[in-house]
């Protein structure tokens, strides 16, 4: 069955070279494909056994093309390097026919394509226990991860208590930011701080995701459900990748809506690049310049303070 995709994986290749003197580019991946190659026995593989007996167990390039669905002629343009459109369907399968490993299968990506593969949505969904105890361990500064279409996926303590909203259904910092009435109470120029920064980095993710991506989707969303930020982004045109650096001012509960400026610092799992650390860190006032480690004790203390002063009022 041939591969469909758009520059014809599944068109006939007509007559070809013998595969041991086709050309391969020493600047393709080619040769460690040829070597990931010769490391299968076609003997093992069950969907080779019933094919014409072979003297010889190596796998031969006939053999990749009928088990990732393409003509040899296609297959063979990929170990010689020619420059086509190979789909990620098509390399996923080569991947999984040669039962390479992670690296290796980065590796083939990157050479032919030069994007990391696409991650395996189960795989998303499994989060690395390490990496919730990253999070944990940013106390007292509050610390949330999330993907790549802003869907908040953890959180640690501290970052739930001064936004209770991520411990619900479907958290989103975008939706939240930018559709949730107290987001413009809670953040300082709700207009300038938040929707035209936010608004600037959906402008970049959905350019790279496309329309019909989760972000498309998001971002439709509140671009319909908000008259403020249709506006903002039919009227401006600026572009941001991330807010590492970025500061605001909030006034949140926890904080007996008290003014907090905080500096945002975002950070990438280098195994999990869908992924972004985010860390929230409280900027001294005018005038006091606090170490790292007297910083850390004046924002305990100032939450601690304010949960002390709740729960006097509530027992009162």
């Amino acid at each position: 069955m041939w591969d469909i995709a758009a520059n014809g994986e599944n068109r006939a290749q007509g007559s070809f070279l013998a595969e041991e003197t086709s050309t391969v580019d020493d600047r393709s991946v080619g040769r460690l494909l040829r070597a990931w190659r010769a490391r299968i026995d076609r003997r093992t593989i069950r969907e080779l056994r019933d094919a014409a007996r072979r003297s010889s167990p190596r796998l031969t390039q006939a053999d990749m093309g009928r088990l990732t669905g393409v003509s040899e002629g296609w297959y063979r343009a990929l170990e010689s390097g020619q420059c086509r459109n190979f789909s990620d369907q098509f390399l996923t399968r080569v991947a999984q026919v040669l039962q390479l490993n992670d690296a290796e299968t980065l590796t083939l990506f990157l050479g032919v394509t030069g994007r990391r593969p696409p991650a395996d949505m189960a795989e998303r969904q499994q989060l690395n226990p390490e990496v919730q105890g990253l999070l944990e361990h940013q106390a007292p500064h509050p610390a949330y991860l999330s993907d790549s279409a802003w869907n908040i996926v953890a959180a640690n303590k501290p970052m739930t208590e001064w936004f209770p909203w991520l411990v619900g259904p479907r958290a989103n910092l975008m939706r939240w930011a930018l559709l949730a009435p107290e987001a413009r109470e809670q953040t300082l120029d709700w207009e300038d701080n938040c929707a035209r920064v936010f608004l600037a980095m959906l402008r970049v993710a959905v350019n790279r995701d496309g329309w019909d991506s989760p972000v498309g989707t998001l971002l439709e969303e509140i671009l319909s459900q908000d008259p403020d930020c249709r506006r903002i982004w039919d009227q401006e045109h600026e572009v941001v990748e991330h807010r590492d650096g970025h500061r605001y001012t909030l006034r949140l509960p926890i904080h007996d809506y008290k003014t907090v400026e905080v500096a945002c610092h975002v950070l990438l799992p280098i195994q999990r690049p869908d992924l972004r650390v985010v860390v929230l860190t409280r900027i001294p006032p005018a005038g006091q310049d606090l170490s790292p480690s007297q910083h850390a004790v004046a924002s305990f203390e100032l939450d601690a303070a304010s949960t002390c002063a709740r729960t006097t009022d509530q027992s009162a």
